[in-house]
């Protein structure tokens, strides 16, 4: 096989720290290494896979693999739940992350086989070039949980960090894990991996063409609502998703399972990057669930509750805002982050976004003291253009505020509520600050459309197309 043809990246192990009490068992390699509690299928692994179809192109050289969809050999190996974050730069890294029913087996090694879309045949079972080039391994770990009749189970997460990717940039890409790939015979030895997905990368710093990204937030009891809509809200098109807390009533792994699985359209396309709210009680399994940028100058139990990125010519950072003690410790880092990003010379927009909403008129809990007290003078000071948040299930828009006042477009953050996506609606309600509110019995999220200068956001309703408020702010 002529591998001068092929496009080379470095893939190195994704070095992803342990999760307290997660019961991590790994080394860098994703291999257990005895600490948690394993279950031992290798009984049961077949001892060689030939794939549903593989050719070498005489056009390039390159050997290219075609896969079925459900490409499973294992009994509880099977991929699921597979979506994409990022732990780094948006635009040289995704993290891929899925889960597989088994205990963390012994000699599990998680992989990533990937190509850019263009390399790559149309449709699901569409071949992929493949090379040892184009595998990232990562890590794993395990834990213990409860299934929906209080029945103890086992689960394991597994992270691929892919590195070196082209900005802004289109990828195909299978996860799971196989023993070894056989290029003399084209044959994979064990494959258990998951349906083809894609990806892109994101701009680089500083790079002002245009892009998309979804704001919503507070889905509660809404799983089945947004398996009726995801396929629809999956065309819009978005670069990636942020969401801001309560994805389901309480967080325990069984409502988790459905929420990702509902969202899968939407997630099979795109990252998303949230944040905790208070209904995820079990706030482990809310961060079991999503590999985070991890803050280093953030206290360690509490690094990934906050976290921020540059995509293109916008910083965003995300906020843990459910105790007055997490506020608070959140504040220096903030403020640093900020402030460094006011003065980047490639970044014009600043958006946060957290779950309990700083500005809210709506009856059902209305503003957030310790947000006003702590975080909104440091979005001022900072030049933060829009916070999103959520916590009552409307949609309002504020004015811009500053010092407690209403002033001019520009001069101080406009406050979003966007909680409405497909959970039980709040009335709505008006005070000083108040732009535009609407209840949220149509459910409803945010579009937003930045291309240099300019950004637009448009709210939808949840149902349909109806748009329930849009503005622009321009530089």
């Amino acid at each position: 096989m002529n591998v001068g043809k092929f496009l080379i990246w470095t893939m190195a192990a994704a070095a992803i720290p342990c999760i307290a009490s997660a019961g991590c068992g790994f080394n860098a390699e994703g291999v257990d290494s005895g600490d948690s509690q394993t279950s031992d299928v290798s009984n049961d692994i077949q001892d060689a896979f030939i794939p549903h179809d593989a050719v070498v192109d005489p056009g390039n050289g390159l050997l290219m693999v075609k896969g079925p969809a459900n490409w499973s050999t294992t009994t509880g190996l099977k991929p699921r739940a597979v979506h994409v974050t990022w732990q780094d730069d948006p635009s040289h890294t995704l993290t891929v992350q899925w889960q597989t029913e088994t205990d963390a087996s012994d000699g599990y090694v998680p992989k990533v086989w990937f190509a850019k879309l263009a390399e790559c045949e149309t449709g699901q079972d569409g071949a992929m070039p493949f090379e040892t080039t184009r595998v990232a391994t990562g890590t794993g770990f395990s834990y213990e949980t409860f299934d929906d009749a209080g029945n103890l189970v086992n689960r394991s997460e597994w992270i691929v960090q892919l590195t070196g990717l082209d900005p802004m940039t289109a990828y195909r890409y299978r996860a799971g894990t196989w023993a070894d790939f056989d290029e003399a015979n084209q044959t994979f030895v064990t494959p258990n991996l998951s349906a083809v997905q894609d990806a892109r990368s994101g701009l680089s710093r500083g790079d002002r063409s245009k892009f998309r990204f979804v704001s919503a937030g507070d889905s509660r009891s809404g799983a089945d609502k947004i398996r009726e809509n995801a396929p629809r809200l999956a065309l819009v098109d978005a670069d990636f998703w942020l969401f801001n807390g309560d994805m389901n009533e309480v967080g325990i792994q069984s409502e988790w399972d459905r929420w990702l699985d509902a969202m899968s359209p939407i997630l099979s396309s795109a990252p998303l990057m949230p944040i905790q709210g208070n209904h995820e009680v079990f706030a482990d399994l809310f961060y079991y669930q999503f590999a985070l940028p991890q803050i280093q100058t953030l206290p360690e139990e509490i690094r990934g509750h906050g976290w921020s990125f540059t995509f293109g010519n916008v910083h965003f950072v995300g906020l843990d805002s459910n105790t007055d003690a997490g506020v608070l410790a959140q504040n220096d880092w903030l403020d640093a982050d900020l402030a460094e990003a006011s003065v980047d010379p490639d970044v014009d927009w600043i958006i946060t976004m957290f779950h309990h909403p700083a500005y809210s008129a709506s009856p059902s809990h209305g503003a957030t003291q310790r947000v006003i007290d702590n975080w909104v003078p440091i979005f001022e000071k900072n030049g933060v253009a829009v916070a999103f948040a959520g916590h009552d299930h409307d949609y309002e828009r504020t004015f811009p505020i500053r010092g407690s006042q209403k002033v001019d477009d520009g001069q101080g953050p406009v406050y979003v509520v966007v909680g409405g996506f497909y959970s039980p609606g709040y009335s709505a309600g008006q005070d000083w600050w108040t732009a535009v509110s609407h209840h949220g019995d149509k459910g409803n999220y945010a579009v937003v459309d930045v291309d240099g200068k300019s950004l637009t956001v448009t709210a939808y309703a949840g149902y349909g197309d109806e748009v329930l408020d849009t503005f622009t702010l321009t530089k």
